[in-house]
């Protein structure tokens, strides 16, 4: 039997992030690191970390079934039932590798592992480009957002995290990527936002020049804000494309979240991606503020044929995530996404539905943790209501209704 601990990424993919330095997969948060200094791509090749001691002991430590504390994460996760990315990258390797499951994976793997435990190039790249951004979502931070990172109010409770740029050290990592063109298999992108950052088509275009788009998958991270005819036409140079568009609710609750979109221009350019024949998802941040919004954006989803995917639960910043809600929050949303999960979901959604309903059923935190996380939670919203003219109450009535009743109060006329 596998061990618990094997995960494929760390086998088959390499994640960049804004600032160069890399992780083991996107849900880790911390980076990689050798005799005390952060591994990055200012002072190393790909290849260089690919086959560090870092990530050698990581992939000996996971064939010996021992924990891997940056993957803790994914632990928790598995521990409350919820499905982890663990879980789902697995059973992708597994399924594109035509393997049965994960013993037959982690044999794969053992098999293409080379001497002292290096692994061949990185078939699958998962590169962020910068933290340039259309948009200041409230769950996000300066390192991802540029717009945070010139926003003095939103900027102030992510003390000490500094926007980061893509552009020192693009060049010799596109380079290698050129040099080992015909091994990467797929290449996801995040941001920032992708599609307006200045060196994204750009690196489009140079795979479709030396002809190996044909054999190269595209997963893009955006948040839907921009469309283009002339960019859906180069995406289908390539072998597949799939845009995972980050909703987080419909109408109102969705501009609220991801300020200052617009709701008529992102379903407008969802539907126009759709009729270009473009690959979508719909892939929202589990979080407080859609706690009781999200299965709009579900049903809405059903409506439309397109689907919609839940494995992004949020876990920082904390006071933003399941954690701060009241008890009377969490028992309305469990109710009501176990009613559509027994009367409504299809069957290829109840993973991901059954992941939300975990996370909801997950212990909660002690009632001293639970007050300094909903007093931050009231200090945060009201801040950037004021600072941007929104309302939460407006944007989230039902969830704004419920947290009065549970005592919370905020700066709005109903609450003097």
């Amino acid at each position: 039997m596998a061990p618990k601990t094997f995960c494929a990424l760390p086998f088959h993919q390499m994640t960049v992030m804004n600032d160069g330095k890399v992780r083991l997969c996107c849900r880790s948060e911390v980076n990689l690191n050798s005799e005390g200094r952060d591994l990055s791509l200012d002072d190393a090749t790909l290849g260089q970390i690919w086959n560090s001691d870092y990530l050698r002991a990581v992939r000996r430590r996971m064939l010996s079934g021992l924990y891997v504390e940056d993957c803790r994460q994914c632990y928790a996760n598995e521990a409350v039932g919820a499905t982890s990315l663990r879980q789902v990258m697995n059973a992708c390797f597994a399924s594109r590798g035509e393997v049965s499951g994960d013993e037959e994976l982690l044999q794969r793997t053992e098999e293409s592992l080379g001497s002292g435990d290096n692994m061949p190039f990185p078939p699958w790249l998962h590169l962020w480009l910068g933290n340039h951004c259309n948009l200041e979502c409230r769950m996000c931070s300066p390192m991802f957002s540029s717009r945070i990172a010139a926003d003095p109010v939103h900027a102030a409770w992510f003390s000490g995290q500094n926007g980061a740029s893509f552009y020192g050290w693009q060049e010799a990592v596109f380079g290698e990527i050129s040099q080992h063109a015909k091994a990467v298999q797929l290449i996801q992108f995040s941001g920032g936002e992708p599609f307006i950052h200045r060196t994204f088509r750009d690196i489009l275009r140079k795979l479709v020049e030396s002809r190996d788009a044909a054999h190269i998958e595209l997963y893009i991270t955006t948040n839907g804000m921009t469309h283009s005819g002339e960019l859906s036409a180069l995406l289908a140079h390539f072998a597949y494309v799939e845009l995972g568009i980050s909703v987080d609710g419909l109408g109102a609750l969705q501009e609220y979240i991801r300020f200052p979109s617009k709701w008529d221009a992102l379903e407008r350019n969802i539907f126009s991606f759709q009729e270009d024949k473009v690959p979508i998802s719909i892939r929202p941040t589990v979080q407080a503020y859609n706690a009781l919004g999200l299965l709009d954006l579900a049903r809405w989803c059903d409506m439309n044929g397109i689907r919609f995917v839940l494995d992004n639960v949020l876990w920082a910043p904390e006071f933003l995530s399941l954690d701060m809600l009241p008890e009377i929050v969490i028992l309305k949303a469990l109710q009501d996404w176990e009613q559509y999960l027994q009367s409504e979901c299809r069957e290829d959604n109840r993973w991901h539905v059954q992941t939300v309903v975990s996370a909801l059923r997950r212990p909660r935190v002690g009632p001293e943790k639970l007050a300094v996380l909903q007093d931050q939670f009231i200090r945060f919203t009201n801040d950037l209501d004021k600072s941007r003219g929104q309302s939460f109450a407006a944007a989230c009535p039902e969830l704004y209704g419920q947290m009065r009743a549970a005592g919370l109060r905020f700066r709005t006329p109903l609450d003097c």
